[in-house]
C-alpha cells in the first residue's frame, strides 16, 4: 500500500533544479519573456518547463494574467523553499566539479559596455595567468539576482541592499555628450547647452538608470528631441556612431575605439561601479581569484576614467587590451 501511495506522489527525487530555478526567474520578473531573456532560453521552452514542474507537483505554481504572470499561494511558499534550496545545491555542483577535475568557471554578470569594452579584451591576459579558470560573461542590461545564484559575481550601477551580499566600490563612471563627425558636420557642434535646444537626441535604456542616460545628464527630454531610443550600451554607440543624433556615453568612449566625437559641454554625471557577490562566494579559490583580477581592472590608480574625480575623454589616455590581468 506504502508503495502505491508513493508512486502516485510527485517525482521529487527526479525533480530538475533548473526548472526550479526558472519557476523562481519568471515569478520574480512577474513575465515569461523576461525571465527566458534573463535564463537565456526562448520564452516557449521557459513556459513548457514550468508546465512540466507544475504537472511534476500537481499544483500549480503561477497564475497566467493579461499583464504577465504572478505566484500562486503554493508558488510563493514553494518560492521560500527554493530559496532555502539554492545554497546547498549550488555548493554540490561546485564540489562535483571539483570532484571531476573540471575547468573552476567564475560566472560575472556585467554591463554590455564595460563587458564588451573591457572585461572580454581583457580575459586572455586572465586565463593566461589562470588556466584552470574560466570566465562566464553573461552580458546583460539589468541586475543580476546574485542570491539565487544568477552569477557569482555582479557588476552594476546601483549598490545591492540585500544584507547578504558583500558590496564593494570598483571605481566610478562618468558620462559626458559625444556625437559622431558626420552628425556634427551636417547639424554642427552646440556651443553651449542653450545650443542643444535644436538637436536631437539618441536615448540610451537599461535596468541601471530610472530614466535615460541622456535625461540623467540634462534632465527630461521631449519626444520630439528623442530620435532614436535603444535598450543597451551597445546599440546605443552604433546609433551614434552613425549620426543618428547625440548621446551620452562613459568619458572612456574615445579611448575603447568608439568613432564619437565629446563635445566638451559643462555637463557630467557619473554612476559609480559595484561588484557584488554572496557573503560565501570567497569560500572558492578561483572566486577570489577572479576578484583580485576585476580589481585590478578598475584600479584607478591606473586607470584615470575610473577616477571619483571627473576626467575629460581627450585626458582618459589609451587603454591597452590583452596585458591587464
Amino acid at each position: 500500500m506504502a508503495h502505491d501511495t508513493l508512486s502516485k506522489s510527485p517525482r521529487i527525487d527526479r525533480m530538475n533544479w533548473d526548472d526550479l530555478r526558472l519557476f523562481a526567474l519568471a515569478a520574480e520578473e512577474r513575465s515569461i519573456r523576461r525571465a527566458a531573456a534573463r535564463a537565456g532560453v526562448g520564452a516557449a521552452t521557459l513556459f513548457r518547463r514550468i508546465g512540466e514542474l507544475e504537472k511534476e507537483l500537481g499544483a500549480k505554481l503561477l497564475n497566467r494574467l493579461p499583464e504577465g504572470v504572478s505566484p500562486t499561494l503554493f508558488g510563493q511558499r514553494a518560492l521560500a523553499l527554493i530559496d532555502q534550496m539554492a545554497v546547498p545545491v549550488h555548493g554540490l555542483d561546485q564540489l562535483a566539479a571539483e570532484v571531476r577535475g573540471d575547468r573552476a568557471f567564475v560566472s560575472i554578470t556585467v554591463t554590455q559596455g564595460l563587458g564588451v569594452n573591457w572585461l572580454v579584451p581583457n580575459a586572455a591576459a586572465f586565463h593566461k595567468a589562470n588556466p584552470t579558470i574560466g570566465l562566464d560573461f553573461r552580458i546583460a542590461n539589468g541586475v543580476a539576482d546574485i542570491l539565487r545564484f544568477d552569477s557569482d559575481l555582479g557588476i552594476q550601477m546601483t549598490p545591492p541592499t540585500a544584507p547578504d551580499l558583500v558590496a564593494g566600490k570598483l571605481g566610478r563612471m562618468h558620462f559626458e555628450l559625444f556625437a559622431s563627425q558626420a552628425y556634427l558636420d551636417l547639424h554642427g557642434c552646440p556651443a553651449d547647452l542653450a545650443g542643444l535646444r535644436r538637436h536631437r537626441f539618441v536615448e540610451q535604456l537599461d535596468g541601471h538608470v530610472e530614466e535615460g542616460h541622456v535625461a540623467n545628464v540634462l534632465g527630461e527630454l521631449r519626444n520630439e528631441q528623442v530620435a532614436a531610443r535603444v535598450l543597451g550600451s551597445c546599440g546605443a554607440i552604433r546609433a551614434i556612431e552613425a549620426g543618428i543624433g547625440i548621446g551620452a556615453l562613459p568619458n572612456y568612449s574615445v579611448a575603447f575605439g568608439n568613432k564619437v566625437v565629446p563635445l566638451n559641454l559643462p555637463v557630467t554625471k557619473y554612476r559609480d561601479i559595484w561588484l557584488t557577490y554572496r557573503s560565501d562566494a570567497r569560500e572558492r579559490a578561483a572566486v577570489t581569484t577572479t576578484i583580485a583580477w576585476l580589481k585590478s581592472l578598475f584600479d584607478p590608480r591606473r586607470w584615470k576614467c575610473f577616477r571619483d574625480e571627473f576626467v575629460p575623454s581627450k585626458d582618459v589616455g589609451p587603454m591597452p587590451f590583452g596585458n591587464s590581468g
